[in-house]
């Protein structure tokens, strides 16, 4: 459910909103529908919407008016030190509808403040105007059990043979960072049993360990216990325990040489894949569901056969999503999705033909399309009325309308060149309406001049001068100075080699500080840095992974409390 003020309103409004120094998180708010769990008993009700990028937050609260009307309000604001904020709500009328003329929304006053606060990347607090203080979480649609690529399917292909690819990362309290490629597979001689291999380094890995893993009863998460390794691992790990949230992982690590400690998993899942023949001799036989450009679209094996995927299902982010052609800086509609799995929510913030502000909800399946293909969905929008609004007693609401159906196009490839998509770039039609370009918001978009917007924190492969030849590393771009970003001491530096590409660069690792860029003594290494600003565990080139936004907020979910995540004492 979402409202979002048209481009340069909010561009607007966030150059007014203050950006004070503040610490770094250590998780990031997953973006899309969050709820009240007090109030979540299955019938229509309100919720909320929220996206998070650096320290920069955009709600959107779908509740109702005294009357019973549904309506939306907005609020937007920066983060504190406690992960928390205080801001109006705000409220917007006469805007367009579906199926009719465009048309501009104005500012209709505000419902009061609301205070939001974050805990982890899945739980947090909210009071809004009139009411207590109570717990938030996100609302999560728990992907099916058992999972797709185990399921032997021609809708899509699947079977047996597939797996779950990831990438994790840890950091126990001495500061050591520590990171695997992951890929969870089923037994195909035991049932309910799972196979998890992880290898070290990540590019051409040499070191591995194996793990069997099971159900924790009654959870989605997993209980791996190890079975065997191969090389010398960089940590020795003994048990794990973990489970996905749509892109993200969470989970606890227990080290082999101190079984008494819990080290916080976080991870980032590129695809999910399957096929259904014993021998996948063709990309026809071949599905993937991919977040992120995983190389497992270009070669990965399953029994030998290296053939590709003609069965593709783009998975976009989720998150505050815009029309391109309604940003004329003024209030008017907007869309929100939430992707899990499978599963696509869609909610409109809009209005009526009288103009008063109201709000839309469909849910659908995502529909991989044969070949490199677009990704489709359609969902009847629905209208509710009579649930809670601020400040009033505990209610549900009802369905009251049917707008007709609004259809999604993701595509698989874009622009001239036909180079992957970049899972923030899509088209809607909204009911009475021709299909319009759809693509994600992007609150702080980068600047003509300037690299700010890539600092951060990467896991990067170099190519080294010296043995060995390629070399994994973490680096932290803390500082522009003039066209150049670099690490702390200055021994790392990257420029941009071509504008149109802004978040791509490329780096040079040398031994003294500040040294010319890629000197022909004194150089050991280089390496290139490739992001996708929504898909932060997305990455180009040889970057392994992007840990840490430029504000140095940790870009997973943190340490989470969910059941069945921690290991047992014993």
């Amino acid at each position: 459910m979402l409202k979002i003020l048209k481009g340069a309103v909010l561009i607007t409004a966030l150059a007014g909103v203050s950006a004070p120094v503040l610490a770094a998180r250590e998780f990031t708010p997953q973006p899309g529908l969050w709820m009240v769990p007090a109030e979540n008993n299955g019938l229509p009700g309100r919720g909320f919407s929220i996206d998070v990028q650096g320290n920069t937050v955009f709600m959107q609260v779908f509740n109702y008016e005294t009357s019973g009307a549904a309506t939306f309000h907005t609020a937007l604001g920066q983060l504190d030190d406690n992960a928390s904020m205080t801001v109006p709500l705000l409220r917007f009328k006469n805007g367009p509808y579906f199926g009719g003329p465009a048309r501009e929304g104005v500012e209709d006053g505000s419902a009061g403040h609301v205070t939001v606060r974050f805990t982890d990347g899945l739980h947090g607090s909210v009071q809004f105007p009139g009411e207590e203080e109570t717990p938030i979480s996100r609302f999560l649609v728990n992907e099916g059990q058992p999972f797709w690529w185990t399921q032997v399917s021609d809708t899509p292909p699947s079977g047996k043979e597939g797996g779950q690819i990831m990438r994790w990362t840890t950091t126990p309290k001495d500061g050591a960072r520590y990171a695997w490629s992951a890929e969870l597979n089923a037994d195909e001689q035991r049932d309910g049993v799972y196979s998890l291999e992880l290898a070290t380094p990540i590019y051409g890995p040499v070191n591995r360990q194996f793990f069997d893993c099971r159900e924790v009863t009654g959870t989605p998460v997993l209980d791996c216990s190890v079975t065997s390794t191969t090389g010398v691992p960089t940590l020795d790990i003994q048990r794990i325990r973990f489970r996905s949230f749509g892109p993200d992982v969470v989970g606890e690590i227990q080290p082999a040489g101190d079984p008494t400690q819990r080290l916080t998993l976080n991870g980032w899942t590129e695809a999910t894949y399957s096929c259904n023949r014993v021998h996948c001799n063709s990309g026809a036989l071949r599905s993937a569901r991919i977040y992120a450009d995983s190389d497992i679209l270009y070669g990965v094996c399953i029994t030998g056969y290296c053939s590709g995927y003609d069965n593709i299902t783009v998975l976009p982010t989720s998150g505050a999503w815009m029309i391109d052609e309604e940003r004329t800086g003024k209030p008017g509609r907007g869309v929100f999705l939430d992707v899990q799995d499978n599963t696509i929510i869609m909610q409109t913030s809009d209005y009526l033909d009288n103009g008063a502000a109201t709000f839309h909800l469909g849910a659908a399946a995502l529909n991989y399309g044969p070949g490199w293909t677009d990704t489709t969905a359609s969902t009847v929008m629905l209208r509710f009325a009579d649930g809670r609004y601020f400040g009033g007693p505990a209610q549900s609401g009802k369905e009251v309308a049917r707008a007709g159906a609004a259809a999604l196009t993701f595509p698989a490839q874009i622009g001239e060149r036909k180079t992957l998509t970049d899972f923030a770039t899509g088209s809607v039609a909204l009911p009475g309406e021709a299909p319009k370009a759809l693509r994600r918001l992007q609150f702080a978009p980068p600047r003509d001049t300037g690299l700010e917007h890539m600092l951060g924190e990467y896991l990067v492969t170099w190519e080294t001068t010296g043995t060995p030849y390629y070399q994994e590393g973490w680096i932290q771009l803390s500082r522009v100075e003039g066209d150049r970003v670099k690490n702390q001491d200055g021994t790392v530096q990257c420029l941009q080699r071509d504008r149109s590409k802004p978040y791509s660069i490329s780096c040079a690792w040398n031994e003294k500080p500040d040294a010319p860029f890629n000197p022909v003594i004194g150089l050991i290494g280089h390496t290139d840095i490739g992001i996708n600003p929504f898909n932060h565990h997305h990455t180009h080139h040889r970057t392994l992974l992007h840990t840490r936004d430029q504000e140095g907020n940790w870009l997973g979910l943190g340490k989470v409390n969910v059941p069945g995540l921690s290991i047992p004492e014993d």
